[in-house]
């Protein structure tokens, strides 16, 4: 979608939109064509229209030099009117737009917050059927080219938001395509062609360790995971140089399971089905270092992905295996399907080689995770309470929620093994604190550094989308860690 600011409307067919706040429908901007504030006056005055967030009129026009239609959105009251507000106005219009198969449109007397109502009507055009080679009339999705943004207002500071918005749209619709992407097309190789491809973009060093150089490395646990596959496993490393020279870089990890079947601890049906999204924190850090540079995030960022698939086969890791891991410690496998955090750890360790500021781990690590903050907030656990909070205030900022959970000394114990140095997986008590548990596996990994860890496992892949999202992949996580690194 093109954005273009004018100091009057240019389209001739298509949708004219018109934000209308409840304290102002006596008191219009003069610039208003008349035909647009005598059609609100005449529905306020049938008590029709109030200008309320969930108000929406929409009829033809029939004025000269004016798009074919018209759309009036009430916004609530002017104080009450929000960056969540915004963005949740903009997917609802956008949806809209949608349905009327509407290609082009304008925009009088722009809203509050409109960077956020950008990026909510943009959201909401990803097309989640782009697999279809025949779809029903229905089911074509007409998205919006263009969008005319009318006011005498134009600014520095609008352009530089327009960009923005343009920015994180595409690498949130990138995302998507990456964790709804069947395995058997976005597998390993093809996360390493899209590191590849952000590198050379963005100018960043790049390295990726295959399944050889990580047997001569020692990554038992990225190796275990992998080992009833055919194809290499990855360590993908990202390096990003936005910071002072020699300034310790912050390390962000993220969890690449191209498709994870639980392996010999199989998961059941109506679980399985969805297990490409196990790759969503990897999917997230090549979202991230797509924007790194095109922002300016003055920070130094090393960005960490361990990719591979968890499958049944004769060559597959067993509950009861003894690995040892790229630290040196060893792990008893208790559960094949606590297989991220393998993967995590060596990927810790292999970040604490860059002696970074604090570590940050990103994943869909754990389904019990939704039990405790269900689809609208991903678990914060660590063991910096300080960098817990500035990633929930980060969060908070955007409307990409996160709660904090406990790490508690218990919660650690239940990870020790009679017959190694740690378990993967609470056999015992399992189904109870799964996500402060699988944090607390990767605090053994993490050797005195600050660490905070993102647990994605309840909003990266949903079925009841916020106003702004399409069903499937969301890039939860994603909007946070930028609004975290930029401040």
């Amino acid at each position: 979608m093109k954005f273009e600011v004018k100091n009057k409307i240019g389209i001739r067919k298509g949708i004219l939109l018109v934000p209308v706040f409840e304290d102002n429908l006596k008191k219009l901007p003069g610039d208003f064509p008349e035909i647009v504030k005598n059609f609100i006056a005449g529905r306020v005055k049938n008590e029709n229209f109030e200008g309320k967030k969930d108000n929406l009129l929409f009829t033809y026009l029939h004025g000269e030099n004016l798009p074919e239609k018209l759309v009036i959105f009430g916004c609530g009251k002017i104080k009450e009117f929000d960056g969540k507000l915004s963005r949740e106005l903009g997917g609802k219009i956008g949806k809209f737009i949608q349905k009327h198969h509407t290609s082009e449109a304008a925009m009088l007397n722009p809203v509050p917050h409109l960077p956020e109502f950008l990026q909510g009507l943009k959201m909401v055009q990803y097309d989640i059927g782009r697999f279809k080679t025949a779809k029903k009339p229905e089911e074509k999705n007409v998205t919006l080219q263009k969008l005319e943004i009318v006011t005498g207002k134009k600014s520095k500071d609008m352009e530089n938001g327009l960009k923005e918005v343009d920015i994180l749209a595409e690498a949130i619709d990138n995302i998507r395509d990456l964790v709804n992407g069947p395995s058997n097309i976005v597998d390993g190789e093809h996360l390493c062609d899209e590191a590849g491809k952000i590198a050379r973009e963005n100018g960043y060093k790049l390295t990726i360790y295959k399944n050889k150089e990580l047997k001569k490395m020692g990554a038992g646990g990225i190796l275990a995971v992998h080992q009833g596959a055919k194809k290499d496993a990855y360590l993908i490393v990202l390096e990003y140089r936005g910071g002072k020279k020699g300034e310790s870089p912050i390390a962000l990890i993220g969890k690449g399971v191209i498709f994870d079947t639980g392996g010999y601890n199989l998961k059941p049906v109506n679980h399985i089905e969805d297990m490409q999204q196990d790759m969503a924190g990897g999917a997230t850090v090549l979202g991230v270092f797509s924007v790194l540079k095109k922002l300016g995030i003055k920070k130094n960022i090393v960005g960490i992905i361990p990719t591979v698939e968890n499958l049944v086969s004769d060559t597959a890791y067993r509950p009861s295996d003894i690995i040892t891991m790229l630290s040196g410690k060893t792990v008893e496998i208790t559960n094949t399907d606590a297989e991220g955090r393998m993967i995590l750890a060596d990927a810790i360790t292999h970040g604490a080689t860059f002696k970074p500021k604090f570590m940050l781990t990103i994943a869909t690590l754990t389904g019990a995770v939704a039990a405790a903050t269900g689809d609208r907030y991903y678990g914060l656990l660590g063991n910096d309470n300080e960098l817990i909070a500035k990633l929930r205030r980060a969060g908070d900022e955007v409307d990409d929620l996160g709660w904090p959970l406990p790490l508690h000394e218990d919660y650690k114990k239940k990870m020790d093994s009679e017959i190694a140095d740690l378990r993967n997986y609470d056999n015992g008590s399992g189904k109870f604190a799964g996500s402060s548990k699988g944090a607390a596996f990767l605090e053994r990994f993490v050797e005195g550094n600050k660490w905070a860890h993102i647990d994605i496992g309840g909003t990266a892949f949903t079925g009841d989308p916020k106003e702004y999202e399409t069903k499937g992949a969301t890039a939860s996580g994603f909007r946070m860690l930028v609004r975290f690194f930029t401040k």
